[in-house]
């Protein structure tokens, strides 16, 4: 049988729609609208879902009218004292305009940043602290739909500029710098991620009263403590790394409604003691503690640190490199007289022998 339309044209419109969204969930991350050479920046066609449209006139059309693919969308910020080419804020316009009235899913990077290879520069709000006319065009029309913000993430000192608070009723999640967050207008904000090394403010905010899910990637154990004071109503709490810091130390703390924490054992076992010392976690179900090498200091660090907390015996999980398989149990086993439960990477060890659950 001879067709000369391809068969995979002959499916029905819904169907194709469902695969453009499936080729966009696979994804990581929002997809791209620019890509960047060294002297020029052009769309970035070549990663859907800006590839969907170059197909044929069929595929245009029906990714045209997916608003669903277009709700996501990654903005790098050029940075460039020369006005960008009126092309590139027009396609940004259509982009969102594609979107219909769907919630958007947004990341702005300042290109620098992005393309940096230093990992340690993604985190340096201070490299350039200016806002370029270039910047200034495509923040105007990323705020001017800040009504259907969902999930943002911002790492760009170029957003230093903008004035006053920012109104998004809608938006959930929110990752950005400590100096930002407290700048947003957000009653529904519930996931908080804080990208950069600092203590949180004396007075808190009126956006951190609904804040259920907290992410710190660099922090200090005084800024730990603190969060039992301006984020009450936290149910989980992750913290990828921290310091000693400095300011008074709170002595007595509580998160009343606690669930879930993780914290890092890092090479000064004390400030992990420390942040858990007075510290009242009633709801405490599971504490995960990320250790690159499980030895009996480790475990005696934990149960030091469970000792001086209030809490009733949590599921300690332990997160590292390691397999079950390859953990000694007999180092691990000890845990118990603190812990409901212990389990490696969320799996609990088995007796190699037997094969029996032993924690």
């Amino acid at each position: 049988m001879n067709y000369s339309t391809p068969p995979i044209n002959r499916l029905p419109v819904e169907l194709l729609q469902q695969e453009f969204l499936l080729i966009l969930n696979d994804i990581q991350g929002n997809p791209s609208i620019f890509s960047f050479g060294d002297t020029c920046i052009s769309a970035d066609v070549a990663s859907p879902p800006l590839l969907l449209t170059h197909v044929c006139r069929l595929w245009r059309d029906i990714a045209h009218s997916t608003t669903a693919i277009w709700s996501r969308i990654h903005v790098a910020l050029p940075g460039r004292i020369q006005p960008l080419k009126p092309f590139l804020p027009s396609l940004l316009e259509v982009w969102l305009a594609r979107s219909g009235r769907r919630p958007l899913s947004l990341s702005i990077v300042s290109e620098q940043l992005c393309y940096s290879r230093d990992p340690e520069a993604r985190c340096l709000p201070w490299l350039r602290p200016y806002q370029s006319e270039a910047d200034r065009r495509l923040l105007e029309i990323l705020l001017s739909v800040r009504g259907r913000w969902e999930t943002v993430a911002i790492m760009s000192p170029a957003i230093y500029d903008w004035s006053g608070n920012i109104d998004t009723p809608r938006l959930r999640t929110l990752k950005c710098f400590l100096r930002e967050f407290r700048r947003f207008n957000a009653p529904n904000l519930h996931c908080l991620h804080i990208f950069n090394r600092s203590d949180f403010p004396a007075k808190p905010a009126p956006i951190c009263k609904d804040i259920r899910h907290l992410r710190l990637q660099h922090t200090s154990v005084n800024a730990i403590r603190f969060t039992s004071v301006i984020f009450p109503h936290l149910e989980t709490m992750i913290v990828d790394d921290y310091s000693l810091g400095s300011g008074d130390r709170i002595d007595t703390v509580a998160q009343s409604r606690l669930k879930s924490m993780t914290l890092p054992l890092t090479s000064d076992r004390q400030e992990f003691i420390d942040i858990l010392d007075g510290f009242h976690l009633p709801m405490l179900q599971k504490l995960t503690v990320v250790v690159e090498e499980l030895r009996s200091l480790e475990i005696e660090c934990i149960m030091a640190a469970l000792a001086v907390a209030t809490c009733s015996e949590p599921t300690v999980d332990l997160k590292m490199a390691t397999p079950p398989s390859k953990v000694d149990i007999d180092i691990v086993e000890p845990l118990l007289l603190v812990a409901k439960e212990v389990t490696v990477c969320g799996k609990v060890l088995e007796d190699p022998v037997g094969g029996a659950s032993v924690l």
